[in-house]
């Protein structure tokens, strides 16, 4: 496999990605899967910010539970309902006779 090369954005030297990293203090994994996720130039060798990430964690969990409960809350909407209305709703949708 041969190396990749690009343009490091602190001086402009071409260096292979694993030299990138080494000079901005990164894993050369966590350059190569930003490379590939096509990061160039100041994104390819940014700090990681952890924070950013645990906030952003976070709000997609936030935003999963509030799904789940929204999907049980309808779910269990016609439950809540006095049983005449349940039987009365049944009939309208081709329920017993």
């Amino acid at each position: 496999m041969s190396a990749i090369y690009v343009n490091d954005p602190a001086n402009g030297d071409s260096v292979s990605l694993s030299e990138l990293a080494r000079r901005h203090q990164l894993s050369p994994g966590a350059v190569c899967r930003r490379y590939h996720d096509g990061k160039r130039g100041d994104d390819l060798v940014a700090a990681f910010d952890k924070s950013q990430q645990a906030k952003t964690m976070h709000a997609e969990w936030r935003a999963k539970i509030e799904r789940e409960q929204a999907l049980i809350d309808w779910n269990t909407a016609a439950l809540t309902r006095p049983f005449d209305q349940i039987a009365q709703a049944s009939k309208m949708v081709g329920g017993a006779s």
